[in-house]
């Protein structure tokens, strides 16, 4: 191998190696976190109420809105 070849593969598995410890980071969460998170969750889902009702209000009239 020419020397170059050698620097550019060093350089590619730090690379690999740098990309790995980073997904391994990213992926372990402590548990306290998790538990955090669910429980906002909860909270959330409780205060938004059901997912069935609509958006936006409903536009019976529109543009034009009866002042009677």
């Amino acid at each position: 191998m020419f020397p170059q070849q050698i620097v550019v593969a060093a350089k590619i598995d730090a690379l690999h190696a740098e990309a790995a410890a980073e997904r391994l980071a990213r992926s372990t969460k402590p548990a306290s976190q998790n538990r955090i998170a669910s429980a906002l969750k909860s909270v959330w889902s409780t205060v938004n109420g059901p997912a069935e009702r609509p958006a936006l209000p409903r536009l019976a009239d529109y543009p034009y809105r009866s002042w009677t």
